[in-house]
């Protein structure tokens, strides 16, 4: 039952008692509506909520009920990663019977108010709307930004003339990096991750594709000059490189990340694991590699409309949570067969709603890669689509044996 899922996810993590816009009033069964008010009783004192707690305030009431089994059923349900589902499912619940009361208490009425009934109607549709800053309120905000220094500066990508065209990742905008197998997508996610760990950001990375251990493998090849190969098998290291393997590991070891490579991760679960992040840190950036993994257990008539569904998500949690998403994304083999193979907006797979739905679309090109008489590796980002300001190119240095990516300038 739906709501035996929202409190046992609440007795899991007792922050979602801060965060829910649920009303007593929306639980049907008078059981779960005690349970519900006793939380947020206990979590305006300040105590915590869990078995004892709720049983130490509704003992003779829950005995009725089978007490400390009836509490211990509620702790096995739900998953709190699927909380804002449940959430979402218990107010169209509560919104069909208030509006089949309505409708019964209208019929029944002697004088069947019309325009009374219309009203009621129209305020329940507006149930379970979260509350939004005013306009004026955001002006207000506003109104001090000139004063303030680096008031627009978001996120550095640790590339200067990148930064240039982009302004850093802003929080509340939804980021995709496009590019074709081996243009070098991974590399440019780890680039970005370790500058925004370098600069007071927390990255939190949801690796679909590569596991955990890989990527780490690449920030020590990266971090350490090792060449990838040889990050695959150490022991085979000179000792120089033994002793940088270590470095990289100790240097990475005193910064603050987040990797979860768990296969047929879902939305709820990144939805979950952010907001989680951001209670913790703070200030995070979140990395998705990549789009079309991402688990969707929603039906949907094609997979034009489940990638779709996904990348509005994505769009939504980092409006939510007010944090910068970058997605990788696969790009469609149809550039293959043209003359000039860099990137455009229309190689996006399925890229109707992805390019909607994205505040900035990047992607990734390697002459090198189609050219076998180039003679470097260099990576050139190209920025097709920006909502809130230019577009442009730029080339950045690549050294593809270590992973390392920097400003074109150094080198």
């Amino acid at each position: 039952m739906i709501e035996k899922e929202i409190l046992g996810c609440i007795l899991k993590d007792n922050s979602l008692i801060d965060e829910t816009i649920l009303k007593v009033k929306y639980f049907s069964k008078q059981e779960h509506q005690l349970i519900f008010q006793s939380m947020l009783k206990l979590a305006a004192e300040g105590k915590a909520i869990d078995r004892v707690s709720l049983l130490a305030e509704n003992y003779e009431y829950l005995s009725h009920f089978g007490g400390t089994d009836f509490v211990a059923d509620l702790e096995s349900n739900g998953k709190v990663e699927n909380f804002r589902t449940y959430e979402q499912q218990l107010i169209e619940d509560y919104k069909k019977r208030r509006i089949e009361d309505i409708v019964v208490n209208f019929l029944n009425s002697k004088e069947r108010d019309v325009q009374k009934m219309m009203e009621e109607l129209r305020e329940t549709d507006e149930i379970g709307m979260r509350e939004e800053k005013s306009a004026h309120d955001v002006l207000l905000e506003l109104r001090d930004l000139p004063y303030i220094e680096n008031n627009e500066a978001g996120i550095t990508s640790g590339l200067t003339d990148l930064d240039r065209i982009i302004g850093g990742f802003q929080g509340g905008n939804s980021y995709i990096l496009g590019g074709r197998p081996s243009m070098g997508k991974s590399a440019m996610m780890l680039k970005f991750a370790l500058s925004a760990m370098y600069n007071n950001a927390v990255p939190v990375i949801f690796s679909l594709e590569m596991s955990k251990e890989s990527l780490l493998r690449r920030w020590i090849a990266t971090i350490g000059n090792i060449n990838l190969f040889l990050a695959n098998n150490p022991f085979e290291l000179s000792t120089r490189k033994k002793e940088a393997w270590q470095q990289a590991i100790n240097e990475l070891s005193q910064k603050q990340f987040e990797i979860y490579d768990q296969p047929g991760q879902t939305i709820e679960f990144i939805r979950a694991k952010t907001r989680q992040a951001q209670k913790e840190y703070g200030n995070i950036i979140v990395f998705i590699d990549y789009l079309t993994l991402i688990k969707d257990n929603r039906e949907h008539q094609s997979e034009h409309l489940r990638v779709g569904a996904i990348s509005k998500d994505l769009k939504n949690i980092a409006r939510e949570y007010d944090v910068p998403v970058i997605t990788l994304a696969q790009l469609s083999r149809i550039l293959e067969q043209r003359k000039d193979k860099r990137p455009m907006l229309s190689d996006l797979r399925e890229s109707g709603s992805i390019e909607e739905d994205a505040d900035c679309v990047m992607f990734l090109y390697r002459d090198s890669y189609y050219n076998k008489d180039a003679t470097d590796d260099n990576i050139e980002i190209i920025v097709a689509k920006h909502r809130n300001g230019p577009t442009g190119d730029c080339k950045v240095y690549y050294n593809k044996s270590t992973g390392f990516i920097g400003d074109l300038s150094d080198y």
